[in-house]
C-alpha cells in the first residue's frame, strides 16, 4: 500500500514541495511508502503543443530533488503518444494496479489523462471504486497568486534569478557538457566552458551575465557565465552558454557540468574593441570576487 502523488512536477517548486511534504507526513502516519508519479519531460512535447512550455528542471534533477525531499518511490515514466491516449480511468487503473494507493494526493491544478480528464473530481468519483481516498492540498501564495513553474519561467526569462530562486526553493541549475568553442576566451585571459544543454528544452534564461556556482569532476566553483551571442567577438547571432570559472585550471572538454545562477549581474554588450572588452571583464571578475567575500562572511 501507498500514498501517491500524480503530476509534471516541473521544478519541484516551493508548490509543489508543500504538497510533497504533507503527502510524506500522511504516508508515515499510515506507515506506507510515498510515491510521486511524473514524466521524464513536460507532456506537451510529445503531444507536439504550439505552447509547450521549456522545462525548468530536467529528469535527472527532478529525480534528485524528489529524492532528496526523502520520496520513497520516485516513478518516471516516457509520455509517449500512446500514454497520450490513454483514458483517465485507463491510466488510474494502471496505476492503481502497480501502487495499490491508500491516499491520493492532488494539488489545485493535478490532471492526468487524455484530455486532462483525469482532476480531483474525477478522483473523488473513483474513490469507493478503487478503495483510496483523495487528500486534496491548497495551492502555497506568492504575492496573492499560486506558485507555479509558469511564474518562475517568467522570473527567469526577466532575469529576476532572485525570485526564480526564492520560488524554486534553490538555485536554478543548467545542465550540459562541455563542448568545443572558438577559443576566443582564452586568448583574452578568460577561458571560457561553453555548454551544450542535455536537454534541449530546457529553459535558458534571460541573456545577460550571471555571478554562478559550477559542478564539475565532484567539485564546485565560482565563476562568471555569459549567456548571449557575445557580439564583439562573434557574428554568427547564436546564443550560446559560456562559463568562466574562477580560479580553474585545466581542460573539461567532454565533462559533464552543472551550472547554478546566483546573481544577474549586467547586460550582455558590444564594445567597440576587444581591449574595452577585457576591461569590462576585469570588472566583472573583480566585481564577482567581491560578491563572493560577501556570501562567504
Amino acid at each position: 500500500m501507498s500514498v501517491i502523488s500524480i503530476g509534471t512536477f516541473d521544478g519541484i517548486h516551493l508548490g509543489h514541495r508543500s504538497l510533497i511534504l504533507r503527502m510524506m507526513e500522511i504516508a508515515q502516519e499510515l506507515d506506507m511508502q510515498s510515491v510521486i508519479i511524473s514524466f521524464y519531460d513536460h507532456p506537451t512535447y510529445t503531444l507536439k503543443s504550439p505552447n509547450a512550455p521549456p522545462l525548468l528542471c530536467p529528469s535527472p534533477v527532478k529525480k534528485r530533488e524528489l529524492e532528496r525531499l526523502g520520496i520513497d518511490e520516485v516513478d518516471l515514466m516516457k509520455f509517449t503518444p500512446e500514454l497520450a491516449a490513454t483514458s483517465a480511468e485507463g491510466f488510474l487503473e494502471s496505476i492503481v494496479n502497480k501502487w495499490h494507493p491508500k491516499v491520493i494526493v492532488v494539488g489545485y491544478d493535478s490532471h492526468f489523462g487524455a484530455g486532462r480528464r483525469g482532476d480531483r473530481e474525477f478522483l473523488e468519483h473513483k474513490s469507493e471504486q478503487y478503495g483510496y481516498r483523495v487528500e486534496y492540498i491548497p495551492p502555497l501564495l506568492f504575492e496573492g497568486k499560486p506558485v507555479s513553474s509558469s511564474t518562475i519561467r517568467q522570473a527567469l526569462s526577466d532575469g529576476r534569478i532572485d525570485d526564480a530562486n526564492e520560488l524554486l526553493g534553490r538555485r536554478y541549475r543548467l545542465l550540459g557538457k562541455v563542448v568545443q568553442g572558438l577559443g576566443k576566451g582564452r586568448d583574452f585571459g578568460f577561458p571560457t566552458a561553453n555548454i551544450a544543454l542535455n536537454n534541449p528544452y530546457q529553459l535558458i534564461p534571460k541573456e545577460g551575465l550571471y555571478l554562478t556556482i559550477s559542478e564539475i569532476r565532484d567539485r564546485k566553483y565560482f565563476g562568471l557565465t555569459n549567456i548571449g551571442k557575445s557580439p564583439t567577438v562573434k557574428t554568427h547571432g547564436i546564443v550560446e552558454i559560456e562559463t568562466f570559472l574562477i580560479d580553474f585550471k585545466g581542460n573539461l572538454y567532454g565533462d559533464e557540468i552543472e551550472v547554478e545562477l546566483i546573481k544577474y549581474l549586467r547586460e550582455e554588450k558590444m564594445f567597440a574593441n576587444t581591449d574595452e572588452l577585457i576591461s569590462a571583464m576585469n570588472k566583472d571578475l573583480a566585481h564577482a570576487r567581491e560578491l563572493i567575500g560577501e556570501m562567504s562572511q
